[in-house]
């Protein structure tokens, strides 16, 4: 296992250069080894920052909301094809 590493290279989407020295990790929510463990960190953020934008709040809860509501229908499409069996 790898600590922590360069895995990305971020960039602005408006082609504005990044702030010297900025650095940032990225939580990935839709998948992959630590998705849980990230989704509570973007979801901890959400909170943290809902006094200052309540928007920008609701619209990491609602993403993050998206994507368990898209897996728990794949569970259940899953295990009703399990029955039809």
């Amino acid at each position: 296992m790898k600590g922590l590493y360069q895995k990305y290279i971020v960039t602005k989407t408006n082609g504005h250069p990044l702030a010297e020295g900025f650095e940032s990790i990225i939580l990935r929510i839709d998948g992959g080894l630590y998705v849980d463990a990230c989704r509570k960190g973007v979801l901890a953020f959400a909170e943290a920052v809902k006094g200052a934008n309540p928007k920008l709040c609701g619209d990491i809860q609602a993403r993050v909301k998206a994507y368990e509501l898209k897996e728990l229908g794949k569970e259940l499409s899953q295990e009703s094809s399990q029955l039809g069996r």
